[in-house]
């Protein structure tokens, strides 16, 4: 078979677990006869395109992402001079930028190798752009099925890290990912603890997540001398963050520290435990009573060749994770021959036995951890060290190589014969709609196939230099609408009157109007086109100002008939009047939508759809009639798609600034939620918690700015008080007019 595996973390990329895997069974597959293609990042010590290893077998193609000669946090990686890819590093979750040069890329292998099955892990979804290509008809005739391997769900990272799932990193991670979980055409993964996790959030039948070990790879027994199983270190290796159980663990050794004078910690990762404007390295230091300090060893972060010296000095190696999969620390530490120290929360419970080869703790918690700790601490070193030969030997045992490439073909054989199921198709439920992903509901479907064509309604008020462009962009498409229309909407500027008088001229059908309402002029050129007894696939509204690209029709009509089920066909855009900002967007969905508008304005709509929401609804004010009819497409079981490619420019609509009425905005978003009470009965609770968490991250930006503007009044520019207090007000009412009514009472009475 020709296997094709995505990782962005394959080493020497910064990686963890998931590269560490990739490294081990892409190199076992090759040595077994397989052919394997990789997907991964340049770094350095890597920045060829492509290398080959293992007689030809192994070929390992590396795509640009992150500059690693940053000095600070790694930006765009230079090589990268495409807008798009741009814009997908800077869209507030910039993995979309390497998985969408891999979804390309693996299109390109796909039909050039013959690539027979592709994997990717979940996290950070580097698979989604490909499968949602594939699922629109964007990709290859060849489609190979898909395995998605569970290793680490953004979902379930920032839910065990106390993060906000808010965030706009985590909540765009957590949608993508959901999308490539639904639409894979298999599932892995190498703990049990994990795939039941999965199967049961995921709403997925029991046991239908193949569960395979990690391979040891070439992890190496270490030699280990008396006074090593004496007075050696307790170990652990992983970054230090709160989901590794860190904290607990720091609690849990200086509780009994005092017991056991000789027992040292050491800590060897990268510190991300800071908080609430707190760094990590005092968090830490908070936690450990100054006596004890000095026996507790913090290493920073350490080249993963450097990682074997730390085992070997080590006599007992712990994995205390609130939440954990299938540890590669975990393997590689029993491999070198250690027992370790490990919670409940994890594949560790199915490594370690218990007494035998580590000790598992109670409970995640410090006290749990404690506990077994001083079990541990009390067992002799002659029997630590058999412990730890024990270890050596049921890791080996469980994770051997040549058993897990076996499991693997095993695997891969029976997805290849079975062939591509769910990516072929846009998933019918996705997680957050609280419907198992099992449940297969009836999917729309429009009544009728004798439909063809776009229809394109272009309204027009004052803006006559700008509508030629508009009509020129729909006269260059290769597939030509099959009816145009543009309705002046009350236009009073001589150069636009003049400009309608000359585009009537040329053949172009134009509706005067005078009362200036938006949502009459659109409805009035739906009608007009449905009165000419022209019978449309579907709609684009335009304004004057947008222009597509010369693909827009096409595209969009492609997408209508592959995929009946679809209502609403969205793209990304560049943004007028924001230099090269590309207007970028993951598939519109509830809840998300309820809260924000994921449509660009010039979105397709399919006729029934369209018949079923009833047009634009009177009464919604300029930006809010598009976002309206897009929730009542979607409210009546319509799917919603975004095209991954620009397909046209436009000015991206600010909601609140649309309107003059300061009241505007709080009326239309009350209009648009109480449309659909029964859809906001089922979203209340996570609508609720999106929209808190977007307040919560807005405030702190502004906190974060009011500091920046009041440390400049102050030492910078060396302004009188009085101007400090005028930037802090002006920065405060700008506050207040970005949050709740309530929230805006309690920032007046703490700041005065």
């Amino acid at each position: 078979m020709k296997h094709l595996i995505i990782c962005r973390e394959y080493p020497p990329a910064p990686s963890g677990g998931i590269g560490t895997y990739v490294l081990h069974i892409a190199r076992l597959l090759a040595e077994s006869g397989e052919i394997v293609h990789v997907i991964g990042e340049l770094w350095e010590g890597a920045d060829q395109e492509v290398e080959e290893k293992c007689d030809g077998r192994l070929i390992i193609h590396r795509i640009p992402f992150k500059d690693w000669t940053s000095l600070v946090k790694p930006g765009l990686n230079p090589a990268i001079k495409s807008k798009e890819l741009k814009a997908l590093f800077d869209s507030g979750f910039n993995p979309q930028c390497f998985s969408w040069q891999a979804s390309l890329l693996a299109e390109s292998l796909v039909e050039q190798e013959g690539i027979d099955l592709i994997e990717a892990e979940e996290f950070e979804a580097p698979l989604y752009y490909f499968q949602l290509r594939r699922a629109l008809g964007l990709g290859p005739k060849k489609c190979p099925p898909c395995i998605v391997h569970l290793h680490s769900p953004m979902e379930f990272i920032v839910r065990h890290n106390d993060w906000d799932i808010g965030h706009p990193y985590f909540l765009t991670a957590k949608r993508l990912e959901d999308y490539s979980i639904a639409a894979a055409d298999a599932l892995l993964c190498p703990s049990r603890y994990l795939a039941r996790q999965a199967e049961a959030h995921y709403g997925l039948a029991a046991e239908s997540i193949q569960v395979i070990p990690l391979p040891i790879g070439d992890s190496p027994l270490l030699e280990r001398d008396k006074e090593t199983w004496e007075q050696g270190t307790i170990c652990y290796i992983g970054r230090l963050e709160r989901r590794k159980g860190v904290l607990e663990w720091i609690k849990a050794a200086a509780s009994v520290a005092h017991e056991y004078p000789t027992a040292r910690f050491e800590f060897v990762g990268s510190n991300i435990l800071g908080a609430d404007g707190m760094s990590g390295e005092e968090i830490v230091e908070r936690l450990i009573p100054k006596d004890l300090r000095v026996r507790f060893l913090f290493r920073g972060e350490q080249k993963r060749s450097s990682l074997s010296q730390f085992l070997a000095g080590a006599r007992i190696a712990v994995v205390p994770s609130r939440w954990e999969n299938f540890p590669n620390t975990c393997v590689e530490a029993m491999c070198s021959g250690l027992p370790v120290i490990a919670s409940p929360e994890g594949g560790m419970a199915e490594m370690i036995e218990d007494g035998r080869t580590g000790w598992l703790a109670p409970r995640a918690d410090s006290d749990g951890l404690a506990e077994a700790l001083r079990r541990a601490l009390e067992t002799p070193p002659v029997k630590v060290a058999e412990m730890g030969c024990e270890a050596s030997l049921d890791i080996r045992r469980m994770c051997n190589n040549k058993k897990i490439v076996e499991s693997h073909l095993n695997f891969r054989s029976r997805v290849v014969h079975q062939g591509p199921r769910r990516s072929l198709h846009l998933p019918a439920n996705l997680p957050w709609v609280k419907q198992p992903l099992s449940h297969r509901p009836v999917r729309r479907a429009p009544q009728s196939n004798s439909r063809t064509g776009l229809a394109i309604v272009v309204t027009c008020f004052n803006a006559g230099p700008s509508l030629k462009e508009c009509l020129q962009s729909l006269e260059r498409q290769t597939q030509k609408p099959t009816a145009t229309i543009v309705v002046d909407n009350g236009s009073t500027d001589e150069r636009t009157v003049e400009a309608l008088n000359q585009v009537r001229q040329e053949g172009w059908e134009v509706i005067r109007r005078k009362n200036r309402d938006l949502v009459v002029a659109k409805n009035a050129g739906i009608e007009t086109i449905l009165d000419s007894e022209l019978n449309p696939l579907g709609f684009a509204f335009l304004d004057a100002g947008d222009r597509l690209q010369p693909s827009f029709v096409a595209a969009c009509e492609s997408v209508l008939r592959r995929c009946p089920e679809v209502g609403l066909v969205s793209c990304w855009a560049h943004q007028l009047g924001a230099g090269d900002k590309i207007w970028i967007k993951p598939c519109p969905s509830f809840p998300h939508q309820w809260l924000s508008n994921d449509a660009i304005s010039f979105s397709t709509i399919r006729t029934e759809a369209l018949w079923e929401a009833g047009n634009f609804r009177p009464g919604m004010n300029q930006g809010y009639e598009d976002w309206d009819l897009f929730n009542a497409v979607m409210a009546a079981g319509w799917v919603a798609v975004t095209i991954p490619e620009v397909l046209g420019e436009g000015r991206i609509k600010d909601y609140a600034a649309s309107v003059t009425d300061a009241h505007t905005p709080v009326r239309m978003r009350r209009e648009l939620l109480e449309r659909f009470p029964a859809l906001i009965a089922r979203d209340a609770v996570e609508a609720m918690l999106l929209a808190e968490s977007n307040t919560g991250r807005l405030l702190q930006e502004e906190l974060f700015k009011l500091r920046e503007q009041l440390a400049l009044a102050r030492t910078a520019l060396r302004h009188p008080t009085w101007t400090a207090s005028r930037v802090l007000r002006k920065v405060k009412n700008k506050i207040l007019r970005r949050t709740p009514v309530w929230m805006s009472h309690f920032i007046s009475r703490v700041t005065g």
